[in-house]
């Protein structure tokens, strides 16, 4: 008798741990090896396992070494335990038992649905097999779906779902849902902020940490013990780039924001990954301990936004670049060098005059602006200095009262809005039904006020998180103040100091400067606040 040369397959997957003992590899094993001995016409040549693989496709390793074996002749039948263990794609499935394998001549036996391809002919295993395979894919997807519901709800209570945490923090070893912060990482975390206020380039950030001998982001992962690896490595040795700072740079994780859920696939079968927008992403703020102040991290983002290119042979930005706007048009102001060895003369020039695109020009001589810049700093920051000590000594309950009944209106506001954009937008599928509205009209205008109630929500999470700073009376001893307070003692202007603490500085014709600073608005409403009570008067007669 010439015996059929036998592979027993075997598979498990994650999922199918959590069934239990029955489908382990080592009950599959002894259940099939059991099998094949008990039948003369098979000889048992090879056992392939794919240990922790999914049944939705067949990019498996040992299917693949499986059908390398079928093609050589080294083997003509293969023995499962149930249809299950071959593959949960109810289309694949029926592929490679319909077609695939009786073409190749193999003989395909599943112990547990009694299936042996070349003994089941009749129609009732027909409609069968593919009924049980239609029930393994439905499987699948139920378990998909229970995953991804079950990952969404933990994401949504701010647990880290992922193998590796961002540079500059690490899992938390008494939860790894949890992250904490890595002092060693952290370290350049912070200096690549620094060095961006400063005025460095991306590029010469990176080259500085090159320089320096900083390990990159993988490479310090690998340093750890961290059996990392990304499509961003190209070299033995990896090296920091401009786009790894940008990572690092634009990357709300470092403010205590956990940003999740950036990637997804379509469904159970399609592997492929594709980017989630940002209004669909799972956001969890204040959700663990940051490492950088959120007035560095969006006066970096506000630096990033404006044009502030390097000129050629230097290392950093000019002092005033991407801060400085003509007052009659809103351009930037560009610096100009018109200096001679005996007379030095740089100055400030509105870009679009000087390219003569119709403004009648703003231009200023840069020693004069930087000297009008410096004494309004110290004079607001003396001012704020002022006010600080009268709130030491002024009770602010009141104030802190009157701002969060201010705020309150709004949310109520907002709310109302809100409650309308949701009723038009649950509306609109009744309009389609009823066919006042196209498909792409009715897709249309979903887009549109999905948007609008995403904005709506943003705004709403952050009058209530301004709620909760001033309810806080520790928090609301100003930050914003102490933040001015920093710069007390300034003796010059510095690249950080400006950006720090300016908002814009326009020039008008005329050479009238005009200098916005931060928190101006908090500033305003403090003075109002002081002014009505009695107490600056007093302060100042003091």
């Amino acid at each position: 008798m010439n015996k059929f040369k036998t592979s027993l397959y075997l598979r498990l997957s994650k999922e199918d741990e959590r069934v239990g003992e029955s489908e382990s590899i080592i009950n599959q094993k002894i259940m099939l090896t059991d099998f094949v001995n008990s039948k003369e016409e098979l000889e048992l040549v090879s056992v392939k396992v794919d240990d922790g693989y999914s049944g939705s496709d067949f990019e498996r390793p040992a299917f693949k070494e499986l059908m390398e074996d079928i093609k050589s002749r080294k083997i003509n039948c293969i023995v499962v335990k149930d249809f299950s263990r071959f593959g949960r794609d109810f289309i694949e499935v029926g592929r490679y038992l319909e077609e695939i394998f009786p073409f190749m001549n193999v003989r395909f036996i599943s112990v547990n649905d009694n299936y042996d391809s070349f003994k089941n002919n009749d129609r009732v295993d027909n409609l069968l097999i593919p009924f049980k395979n239609l029930i393994n894919d439905s499987y699948l997807r139920d378990i998909s779906l229970k995953i991804r519901s079950s990952l969404d709800v933990k994401r949504s209570k701010g647990d880290f779902i992922g193998s590796f945490v961002t540079y500059g923090y690490l899992k938390d070893p008494k939860n790894a849902n949890k992250i904490i912060v890595d002092d060693v990482a952290s370290k350049v975390v912070k200096e690549i902020f620094k060095y961006r206020l400063d005025g460095l380039s991306a590029d010469k950030i990176a080259k500085k940490l090159n320089e320096n001998g900083i390990l990159t982001p993988m490479d310090y992962k690998k340093s750890i013990g961290l059996n990392f690896s990304t499509s961003f490595k190209k070299n033995v040795k990896c090296k920091w780039t401009a786009k790894a700072i940008f990572r690092i740079l634009e990357n709300p994780i470092y403010i205590g924001v956990l940003e999740q859920k950036k990637y997804t696939t379509p469904n159970y079968k399609i592997k492929k990954a594709t980017i989630v927008p940002k209004g669909k992403r799972i956001i969890s703020e204040n959700n663990h301990e940051a490492i950088i102040s959120k007035e560095m991290f969006y006066n970096v983002q506000n630096l990033m936004l404006r044009d502030t290119r390097i000129a050629p042979n230097k290392d950093k930005v000019y002092l005033l670049s991407g801060i400085v706007n003509c007052g009659e048009c809103g351009s930037n102001l560009v610096r100009k060098n018109n200096s001679t060895k005996d007379k030095p003369y740089i100055y400030y020039v509105c870009n679009n005059a000087k390219n003569k695109k119709g403004c009648i020009g703003a231009s200023i001589k840069e020693n004069i602006l930087e000297d009008i810049i410096f004494q309004s700093l110290k004079l607001h920051i003396s001012n704020i200095v002022e006010v600080n000590k009268i709130l030491n000594i002024v009770d602010i309950v009141p104030y802190t009262k009157k701002e969060i009944q201010k705020i309150e209106e709004q949310i109520n506001l907002k709310k109302k809005e809100l409650l309308k954009y949701r009723n038009i937008k649950l509306k609109l599928y009744e309009d389609l039904k009823s066919s006042v509205l196209t498909e792409q009209e009715y897709k249309d205008f979903i887009n549109i006020y999905t948007k609008r109630i995403q904005e709506l929500e943003k705004i709403i999470y952050k009058c209530k998180e301004q709620i909760e700073n001033l309810a806080n009376k520790n928090e609301y001893t100003q930050l914003w103040i102490q933040y001015f307070n920093e710069y007390k003692n300034i003796q010059s202007l510095n690249r950080e100091l400006i950006v720090n603490l300016v908002d814009e500085i326009k020039v008008y014709k005329d050479k009238r400067v005009e200098i916005h600073f931060k928190y101006e608005n908090e500033y305003k409403s403090l003075i109002s606040y002081l002014e009505n009570i009695g107490q600056l008067e007093v302060a100042c007669n003091g």
